[in-house]
């Protein structure tokens, strides 16, 4: 019996080593996919700020052939909350089905800008460095003035693989109105005419940015 007790120690000890060395290759596989899926993501951040910068470019060149690209028509009410006040561009829209075409696009262009703030969102990019994505999921900037009654916020907000551009007016509560108005008259700085919340949203799928919705609130 002798050689038994001999033997089955060393059998214990090498099944000791086997094992850690088992749990030290599990170990060493995981760090080394954990350190794959970071470099992964900042791979993907890389291109997604790139996408931006290209989006940037086109918004600024106010070229609205280049513009209506970013678009995938027609536009459904759901998706893009666009407002034009103009009646041939109403009856236009429900003739399609209450959809935006991209000849309707195109043919009422600086009135939609003016309705889905193409101005305020060179301004936003004007403001916020797309570069701070490679290392932030949320930046923001307030374009505070204090001799106006409104003034924007500014927002870029990283979800995974969805992209938010807020423009948030938002009221100066220091500003003092200069208009001798009639006591029934609104604040140049109330609420109702300042607060308002604007975004557009886009997906990004590893490639490039989708745009999915255009969107505001009071």
């Amino acid at each position: 019996m002798r050689p038994v007790f001999i033997v089955l120690p060393i059998l214990v000890i090498i099944a000791s080593c086997n094992s850690s060395d088992t749990t030290k290759a599990t170990e060493n596989s995981q760090a080394e996919e954990k350190l794959i899926d970071t470099t992964l993501s900042q791979t993907d951040r890389h291109v997604l700020i790139e996408e931006l910068k290209r989006i940037q470019q086109i918004l600024a060149s106010n070229n609205k052939e280049k513009i209506s690209n970013i678009f995938e028509f027609p536009l459904s009410d759901s998706a893009y909350s666009i407002y034009v006040d103009d009646t041939a561009y109403h009856k236009q829209r429900e003739s399609n089905g209450d959809k935006i075409t991209e000849a309707m696009f195109l043919q009422f262009f600086n009135k939609i800008s003016a309705g889905i703030l193409i101005s305020q969102l060179n301004n936003l990019f004007r403001y916020i460095k797309v570069d701070s994505l490679l290392h932030k999921d949320n930046l923001e900037y307030e374009a505070y003035i204090k001799s106006t009654p409104c003034y924007y916020s500014y927002k870029i907000k990283l979800d995974k693989s969805i992209v938010t551009l807020r423009m948030d007016m938002k009221s100066n509560t220091s500003y003092k109105s200069k208009k001798t108005a009639p006591e029934d008259d609104i604040p140049e700085n109330s609420s109702e005419i300042c607060e308002h919340d604007f975004w557009w949203i886009f997906r990004f799928d590893g490639k490039k940015l989708h745009l999915t919705n255009i969107s505001g609130a009071d």
